[in-house]
């Protein structure tokens, strides 16, 4: 892959590409396959939502790609599964990603990259991308009691990987953001870490500055001032 074509430099990446890393890391792909009506091989990057990221799409990943790629690739939205995919065959930018290190196909064994882990700018912005994409923040909800209110004040934010080097990296980083997060856990298959004191979780968006407006919102809607 030749970066310089791209304006792209091995040894310096942009806070932009990095957040655009972690959106794939959250929820995207890498796909390669021949295509019999083309009569040559695809090479997709793809990222499927909830048709509620739409929006995050449109206003935020899209320019990125623009910005970086000269492409807008395309956004496809199916009410019908509630599923939003932004996708592009764009060859470069799955070399791009493959020279990152990221997988084809499957991607359980896989961490964010060294040189994005080494600066604390890039980092929080890879987070930013996992986070928008693949992360949670919901009301605590307590057992169910007789005259007891069933949803608590306190919000919970919540990242769940299948991949055990993403979660270890997402804990390490936050923590030497001065950020407190709970004990790495299991939920069947994949790896949960949670957020749940609340002067952390507001330190959180703080410092990560979620893009998603989704997230903002919700986070918004459950804020104890």
């Amino acid at each position: 892959m030749n970066l310089t074509k791209l304006n792209l430099n091995k040894n310096k990446i942009s806070e932009d590409l990095a957040e655009l890393y972690g959106a794939m890391l959250g929820d995207g792909c890498l796909s390669k396959y021949f295509a019999n009506f083309d009569k040559r091989y695809k090479f997709c990057t793809l990222i499927t939502g909830h048709y509620h990221d739409e929006q995050y799409y449109r206003e935020i990943l899209q320019p990125i790609l623009f910005k970086e790629f000269g492409i807008k690739g395309c956004i496809r939205l199916r009410k019908d599964s509630k599923v939003v995919r932004f996708e592009t065959t764009y060859k470069k930018v799955f070399d791009f990603f493959v020279g990152f290190g990221f997988p084809i196909g499957k991607k359980n064994v896989i961490s964010i990259p060294n040189m994005i882990k080494v600066n604390n700018i890039l980092s929080l912005a890879c987070i930013r991308g996992i986070f928008d994409t693949d992360g949670s923040i919901y009301k605590r909800y307590s057992k169910k009691y007789d005259n007891h209110n069933k949803l608590y004040n306190h919000l919970v934010i919540q990242f769940k990987m299948n991949s055990l080097q993403i979660i270890t990296a997402i804990k390490d980083i936050l923590e030497k953001n001065y950020i407190k997060t709970t004990k790495m856990g299991k939920a069947g298959n994949a790896f949960v870490l949670r957020l749940t004191d609340q002067e952390s979780i507001h330190k959180f968006m703080k410092t990560i500055r979620p893009s998603n407006p989704y997230h903002t919102q919700r986070y918004l809607n459950g804020k104890i001032f």
